[in-house]
């Protein structure tokens, strides 16, 4: 390998460092409206008048848009393939509020000052209702959050909106009672998980206009550029082929930008006025009105016998969506696909559960999406079980776990295809000095020192679903171009495809010319998320580039009037194999 497994400088660590990428702020043209929102005060209320007259003649206000003024179609904002599980719940403005927060009216000016002096002057009578606030107690709530009839699943997940649930998931093998009762131990617990911000250095923004050809371009900060596009086409209610979406330099995501959060009002603003606008969101916004980490309870039941063996996992789950359900189905699936696998000693094991609207910010994709939960609630209950069978945590996880080659119930019959975390916790124990260390040490003064351990599983990208497309060109110049749909959030996967393409190509990093996300030029990628990158877009890389390489042997065979067998590539010069010819 000459350039995989090797440490390379990020293409653009310089150009960071010194400040010289381009984000989609630095891209705004000067004579760019400027948005903001008008957010409702109550937690659940229904709009009953919005007087706009007075902010309106305020000189520099160039529109100001209420529920009145945008198309009536519902949508999710859910970065997901289509057709997306998400429900399609939510319209660019709803004469229902459902969190404070929750957007209200769409003013545009000239700037920011300008606009916020409007807002000010706007007018809203609401009809408040009682908020649901406790996700424990939203399933039957007398309030309903989502009253509407035309609340639409692609998907058959489970929801009975009537009683604020969004969707429901329940998935068991074996009968957990009986095996219950046949164990000699048994834990229970319940767990909370609280929701969790994303925190990311660049918050949402996104800048809009209308091309010479007057079609929608839209330059915005996000993990997920064509199906921003998507949610663009159905919300404003115009063809996909009339949009396109650039994505730059963003500053971070962790799965908060794989929602899309401030788009909708840049391009309904430009569709509107015909005029750029751009919207920034300041860290208030970003952390009370975008999306959050799903909060959940999780009861777990773990049941082991005297060998010490794990035979029954039982986990009773419930989420909290919020006010909208973008992730909702999918996150909460992977509290028991992440964690049940884990463990393959077991004769029964079930996950079962309800994600509930309630009136407070929508939850949304955060890093580790569902498996996060799914695994605190979990092994903090091995780690019980292991403390009552007096059995040290490490030994015990090395006796149940599943192991590469084998099975689990859960996943009845499919072979577990690679695995370490056997090898992973043996060389953790000695790196850490576990042995010498567990449970803890005493360190006088009342100080104790302890350890504690847990696994956890993660895939790369959505087994059967996932797809990405990669193209790669040789230049006139005999450089090469490779374009990415996907999404470097920092995390330097610009660099690591141009690698891949460098070392098929059998060239440096120098001569790759990486353009990533613009829906018009790059190839389709669903975006980057569920640590996919890498491994799915990564070999679509080395299928294109393999197949650029076969193509420039076959043409430089074709020149020589040899077969395409006898000649070799190293790079800069084809050869044939016994030197005597080259290209």
């Amino acid at each position: 390998m000459n350039m995989i497994g090797k440490s390379v400088p990020k293409l653009d660590a310089l150009p960071i460092a010194t400040g010289k990428p381009v984000y989609t702020e630095d891209l705004i043209t000067k004579d760019a409206l400027i948005i903001k929102i008008l957010r409702s005060p109550h937690a659940f209320a229904r709009i009953t008048a919005i007087d706009t007259t007075h902010a309106l003649k305020l000189p520099g206000v160039e529109c100001i848009l209420t529920h009145k003024d945008v198309p009536n179609v519902r949508f999710t904002l859910a970065g997901q393939s289509y057709p997306e599980p998400s429900p399609y719940d939510r319209m660019i403005l709803d004469p229902i509020v459902r969190y404070v927060g929750d957007e209200v009216a769409i003013i545009a000016a000239v700037d920011e000052k300008t606009a916020l002096k409007a807002m000010k002057l706007i007018k809203v009578s609401y009809e408040i209702f009682e908020p649901v606030l406790d996700f424990e107690t939203a399933t039957g709530h007398t309030s309903v959050v989502h009253p509407e009839d035309d609340l639409h699943c692609n998907f058959p997940i489970g929801m009975d909106k009537d009683k604020n649930i969004t969707c429901t998931h329940h998935v068991e093998f074996g009968d957990i009672e009986a095996e219950l009762a046949k164990c000699d131990a048994v834990v229970e617990e319940t767990y909370y998980t609280q929701a969790q911000a994303h925190a990311m250095m660049e918050t949402y923004r996104s800048f809009s206009y209308l091309d010479h050809m007057g079609r929608l371009v839209v330059i915005t900060s996000t993990q997920i550029p064509f199906h921003v596009r998507r949610q663009l086409a159905r919300a404003l209610q115009m063809p996909a082929s009339r949009i396109r979406v650039i994505k730059p330099r963003i500053g971070g995501g962790f799965g908060g930008k794989q929602t899309g959060a401030v788009e909708i009002f840049s391009a309904i603003v430009t569709m509107k006025t015909g005029k750029p606008a751009l919207i920034v969101y300041d860290r208030t916004e970003t952390f009370s009105c975008t999306t959050s980490r799903h909060a959940m309870r999780l009861t777990v039941r773990l049941g082991a016998d005297k060998e010490g063996f794990i035979r029954v996992i039982d986990i009773q789950g419930l989420s909290d969506t919020g006010a909208y359900g973008e992730h909702a189905s999918t996150t909460f699936s992977l509290v028991g696909l992440k964690t049940l696998p884990l463990y393959n000693k077991t004769t029964a094991v079930r996950f079962t559960g309800h994600v509930v609207y309630t009136n407070k910010m929508p939850g949304g994709a955060l890093r580790g999406y569902g498996a996060t939960q799914g695994i605190f609630a979990v092994e903090s209950a091995v780690n019980l079980m292991a403390r009552k069978l007096n059995v040290d945590p490490a030994e015990f996880r090395l006796k149940n776990l599943t192991k590469e080659g084998e099975t689990s119930l859960f996943n009845q019959g499919k072979i577990l295809a690679s695995s370490a975390l056997h090898q992973c916790i043996e060389t953790g124990k000695k790196m850490i000095g576990w042995d010498e260390k567990y449970p803890a040490k005493e360190l006088g003064s009342n100080k104790v020192r302890a350890v504690g351990m847990s696994v956890t599983m993660q895939g790369s990208g959505i087994a059967g679903i996932d797809t990405a497309s990669a193209e790669v060109r040789l230049n006139d110049d005999g450089n090469y171009t490779l374009l990415v749909g996907s999404t470097d959030m920092g995390t330097g996967s610009d660099t690591i495809l141009a690698q891949m393409a460098a070392e098929v190509l059998k060239t440096s990093l120098d001569t790759i010319i990486v353009h990533a996300a613009d829906t018009d030029i790059s190839p389709y990628d669903p975006g980057s998320y569920a640590s996919s990158t890498t491994y799915v877009t990564g070999m679509a890389v080395v299928r294109a580039a393999e197949d650029l390489k076969n193509k420039i042997l076959e043409q430089a065979a074709a020149f020589l009037e040899i077969d395409r067998e006898q000649m070799q590539f190293d790079g800069e010069v084809l050869t044939t194999i016994d030197g005597a010819k080259t290209v």
